[in-house]
């Protein structure tokens, strides 16, 4: 295939800047330090003398928290910048981590994990958006791809972490840890330089339009982003990729929640590098999948990858050995690896830049309430009709993804 030399300079337009290895480097910290709490809290609550339930309150309302000011956080951003948010957002989480140091007390607990929660949706909200404003905007998804391995290791390395400290030095030095994370991602946000250029005034805009050249620019770029007045943040192709992630987290959560369930019932043991096998497929997949795109419409890469994500709950219904689950791990995290990159760079290219951030909040919200949803939703299906059946029936609801993006493929891609 032979291509101009336009298109070529476009594909290898420089994607890694210092800035965005920043934003990385600070969702990574940030992340690792959430995710070191995700095995370790239930223990910790226990130690302090709290129940199952006070454990899956404390556990849950962190993700509860984070989604209802995700909404909010992103209009903010929009508002004031990236930057500010996001330095506010670290901010607020190194208090949080401190004050975890100092206090141990099973009351005070739920309130750190609320404004914890909090902390994590302005600073998941911020650094997505950032990300978004740095990547060239027609080189989004695969920026998204490797910007997401920094949200990807965490929740590979931070349970095992998390453990391993408090199973060899207690719980203090787990939120030491914590907090020394959390600082230096502080630090590193403080670094950051903010490209986000907020709305011009109205006199601002008359100027502008006195000069042709800028008023020709500005023509040829709206024509280029393809946006129009009717598309916005609740038109198809920002709630269409926002739904089909929706749906496969939401199938995917049953997996997260009873996995490790499913796998006793089976007589498996050690189910846990079933998720540090997903995730590290995972980020192998966001190295190479660019080079799909090349030479594969982005359409048939997202309809290939479902059909892998398909075919991993599929597996895992029918798994007996661990290494059937792995494989079954494997196939999810190389459907899932293209999938959110190429939805989240849709949602993106189809808004303007002074709506990123509220677009890149609703994409992440719809996720969030998948994963908070989805485990009371499968936990019922569970108690019906079992397990293996109910992951056979979450890959048939993945599978309704396939209409959805047959019958929008031209508009989305």
């Amino acid at each position: 295939m032979v291509f101009s030399q336009k298109k070529l300079e476009l594909t290898h337009e420089k994607i890694l800047s210092k800035d965005l290895l920043l934003v990385m480097l600070i969702s990574f910290l940030a992340g690792t330090a959430i995710t070191t709490q995700m095995g370790t809290l239930p223990l910790y609550v226990a130690h302090l003398g709290g129940t199952k339930g006070d454990a899956g309150t404390i556990v849950g309302i962190l993700g509860l928290s984070a989604l209802c000011l995700r909404i909010p956080i992103g209009g903010l951003l929009d508002k004031f910048g990236r930057k500010l948010i996001l330095i506010i957002g670290m901010a607020v989480l190194v208090a949080d981590f401190l004050v975890l140091n100092l206090n141990h007390q099973l009351g005070f607990l739920f309130f750190l994990r609320l404004v914890q929660g909090a902390a994590l949706g302005i600073e998941n909200t911020a650094v997505g958006t950032l990300a978004s404003d740095l990547i060239p905007r027609n080189r989004l998804s695969v920026g998204l791809g490797y910007f997401s391995i920094a949200q990807t290791l965490p929740q590979a390395i931070g349970p095992l972490i998390g453990l391993y400290l408090v199973q060899n030095y207690g719980f203090n030095s787990l939120f030491f840890v914590g907090l020394l994370l959390t600082v230096i991602a502080f630090l590193a946000s403080l670094l950051v330089s903010d490209h986000y250029e907020q709305k011009i005034t109205k006199p601002q805009l008359n100027q502008r339009l006195t000069n042709k050249d800028n008023l020709a620019n500005d023509l040829r770029q709206a024509k280029a982003h393809r946006l129009s007045p009717k598309q916005g943040l609740l038109s198809v192709p920002v709630l269409v990729p926002s739904l089909i992630l929706s749906i496969v987290c939401l199938a995917n959560s049953g997996v997260t929640a009873f996995v490790s369930q499913f796998a006793i019932e089976r007589n498996v043991s050690n189910i846990g590098y079933y998720f540090t096998v997903n995730a590290l497929v995972t980020v192998l997949m966001r190295l190479i999948y660019p080079k799909f795109l090349v030479t594969i419409k982005t359409s048939k890469v997202v309809f290939i990858s479902l059909c892998f994500i398909i075919a991993s709950l599929i597996l895992v219904s029918k798994s007996t050995t661990l290494i059937s689950f792995l494989l079954a791990g494997s196939l999810y995290g190389i459907g899932f690896a293209s999938v959110l990159p190429i939805m989240n760079a849709v949602v993106l290219n189809h808004v303007s830049d002074h709506q990123r951030g509220r677009a890149t909040a609703i994409f992440s919200a719809s996720l969030d309430v998948a994963y908070g949803s989805g485990a009371m939703i499968w936990g019922f299906v569970a108690m019906q009709v079992g397990f293996e059946q109910m992951y056979l029936i979450s890959g048939i609801f993945v599978a309704l993804t396939l209409g959805i993006v047959m019958k929008y493929h031209k508009l989305l891609f």
